[in-house]
């Protein structure tokens, strides 16, 4: 196994705010057991990263779960633990085992695993067929990787089949002191949306429960995101579809709210986000650390999927009311960076851009960022075999910056270009990583070798050529300043004959304030990176 260390130091000088960032990936190493792969970063500390390891050996077998702990330094594997989750003696029958080749017992599943305060919270679900319930169940695992046998069930739903059981949801707050439980109701079993919460504090103790019905039918309400304040309020963020009898023409057909539980007052107070008669084409929000709520999104004159403009509210957590309000239109001379004079000119609007990012500032301040992503799929008829064959393509392709100061209104509105188009392969090796220094921010990502030595002029105005074949690009950085000024630089190169593995932007994960861990997979080979501020 191999252990070394590449460390890149980048002293960013071109930018008017220069940064130094290190760059460290460790060896190269080999998946063990056999048919196992790491499914996710966990989380770390001083000196360690943990990962989900996973390997099943086919349809029908036993999956089995560990922890793998990395030393910080190095990257290198110090240890291996296997866990098990909470065994069930629940057996499945004879067609079951037969024609779904599923095996002897019924077993849960990992709905999620969460780092906290140095130890690992495991939760994971089953359906008992003899009890039509939904269980959700927690265990937690020591750093030392040493399981503590008293797993316990923390919630339930009632469901007359496996198709449809409900859905559990687990988020942990920001400042890791306390995790929602969130289940929602099997589809159509109550006329409106039903769901319940729970808030557990740091020692997975309750801190309430509350059960929720609103005035939506199930096929209306989509929950989006959820959020958690300091104090163990709980806020939903919803897109709800209207009434046929309420939508009216080249209107938008839905709205968002947030709907907020102040759980010490027991009151649900429900925020609408309302622009009137523009299309709300995406949107997210957060918590400031003074407890307001931060809006901001997209928005688009005729559609739900393109984008006209930007949008930022801000919700007073005092008065619960809208204390700022800023919509602003996308300007000739920014859409011109995407298309053509003439498609401007006949009003075209940028298309299917998703938020990833909202990061709140100290004085008040906000950056939202956004990446294009769309899935495109071509069909043909094949005469010989009679069946129809598919083709997905899938594309990730420019960032937008969008920077909002104290008052929410524009400050900075940046164009990070990029093009990335695979095909069959489900996009892993696209998209990118987000690593924010503050007055700084980097955006890694694997592109195309041959867009190295072009200059950003070059590449602002369309020069750019696609990344297509991850096992033939190269990872650049691309960092900017706060006026939108950006320096371009190669990392490491997926192609080389040392390399074995590549970069996936997907598979990373903040681990402090400092540090972002980072993973480059394929087959059995793996190693892992780390970004230090």
């Amino acid at each position: 196994m191999k252990r070394s260390l590449l460390l890149v130091v980048i002293t960013l000088l071109s930018c008017n705010l220069p940064a130094q960032i290190d760059v460290a990936w460790g060896g190269q190493q080999t998946a063990s057991p056999k048919n196992s792969f790491i499914e996710s970063i966990l989380g770390g500390n001083d000196s360690r990263v943990f990962a989900l390891k996973i390997r099943s050996k086919g349809q029908g077998s036993h999956t089995h779960f560990y922890i793998d702990t990395f030393a910080k330094k190095s990257m290198g594997l110090v240890s291996t633990t296997e866990f098990d989750l909470p065994g069930q003696n629940e057996q499945n029958n004879f067609l079951e085992r037969f024609f779904l080749a599923s095996g002897k017992y019924r077993t849960s599943q990992i709905e999620r695993i969460l780092y906290m305060n140095g130890k690992f919270l495991v939760f994971s679900s089953f359906y008992s067929k003899q009890k039509q319930k939904q269980f959700a169940y927690v265990q937690t695992i020591s750093e030392a990787g040493i399981l503590n046998p008293d797993s316990r069930i923390i919630d339930s739903i009632s469901a007359d089949g496996k198709r449809n059981a409900g859905t559990f949801n687990f988020e942990l707050s920001a400042d890791k002191s306390h995790v929602l439980v969130f289940h929602s109701e099997p589809v159509d079993l109550y006329p409106f949306e039903r769901f319940s919460c729970k808030m557990l504090d740091e020692n997975l103790t309750g801190l309430w429960t509350k059960s929720f019905e609103l005035p939506y039918k199930d096929k209306q309400f989509h929950i989006t995101k959820f959020c958690i304040d300091k104090e163990g309020n709980v806020f939903i963020l919803a897109n709800i579809n209207k009434n046929k009898e309420n939508i009216e023409r080249r209107k938008p057909a839905y709205n968002f709210s947030i709907f907020a539980y102040f759980y010490k007052q027991d009151q649900l107070k429900e925020y609408t986000i309302d622009l009137g008669d523009k299309f709300i084409s995406d949107i997210t929000f957060n918590i400031t650390p003074t407890e307001d709520l931060i809006c901001a999104g997209f928005y688009s004159k005729n559609s739900f999927t393109s984008q006209a403009g930007t949008f930022f509210l801000k919700i007073d957590q005092a008065t619960k009311e809208v204390s700022q309000r800023n919509v602003r239109e996308f300007d000739k001379d920014f859409l011109m960076e995407f298309m053509s004079d003439r498609k401007v000119e006949k009003g075209k609007e940028l298309y299917n851009f998703d938020i990833d990012h909202l990061l709140l500032r100290e004085d008040g301040s906000a950056v939202m960022v956004a990446e294009q992503y769309f899935m495109d799929v071509v069909s043909y008829y094949n005469p010989a075999s009679r069946m129809y064959n598919y083709t997905y393509h899938y594309y990730y392709n420019d960032i937008i910056v969008v920077g909002f100061d104290a008052k929410g209104q524009i400050s900075l509105l940046k164009k990070i270009s990029k093009y990335q188009h695979t095909v069959n392969d489900g996009g892993p090796y696209s998209s990118y990583v987000l690593v924010d220094g503050g007055e700084m921010l980097h955006f890694i990502y694997n592109d195309s070798p041959d867009n190295v030595h072009r200059s950003e002029s070059e590449i602002g105005h369309g020069h750019l050529s696609n990344m297509g074949n991850p096992g033939r690009s190269v990872v650049v950085m691309v960092s900017m300043d706060m006026k939108g000024n950006t320096q371009r630089t190669q990392l490491s190169d997926n192609h080389s004959k040392r390399n074995n593995c590549w970069f996936q932007p997907k598979m990373n994960k903040k681990i402090d304030d400092k540090d972002i861990i980072l993973f480059s997979g394929r087959g059995k080979y793996y190693r892992l990176g780390r970004v230090s501020l």
